[in-house]
């Protein structure tokens, strides 16, 4: 018998036109070939939306303003995370090629 290691999160990508706040950030290493990423959490606005939300944004030294990581990085001015917690935000586009997010005040 085989016992398995893997855990089964039921996280949900964010949807495009929908505002969340993020819960938190945790950064990741894979353990098989070593890609480095940041999970983000979220939650919907929506009292409603029970939902737990999350996204990978996989580092690299340089990214487009338009991939994930970079959709975060513009709307936030900074690649420091700690400033993300708590923050809410509204994913106006979230399609490849084309993401873009913006704080909400």
């Amino acid at each position: 018998m085989v016992k398995l290691k893997t855990v089964v999160q039921d996280n949900v990508e964010p949807e495009e036109g929908s505002t969340y706040k993020i819960e938190s950030t945790e950064q990741i290493k894979t353990m098989v070939q070593g890609f480095e990423g940041l999970r983000v959490v979220l939650r919907s606005t929506d009292q409603e939306d029970e939902q737990v939300y999350a996204t990978m944004l996989w580092t690299r030294e340089v990214a487009s303003s338009n991939s994930k990581l970079g959709a975060f990085i513009a709307a936030f001015e900074s690649n420091d995370t700690d400033d993300w917690t708590g923050k809410t935000v509204k994913f106006v586009s979230w399609r490849s090629k084309k993401r873009e997010i913006k704080i909400v005040k």
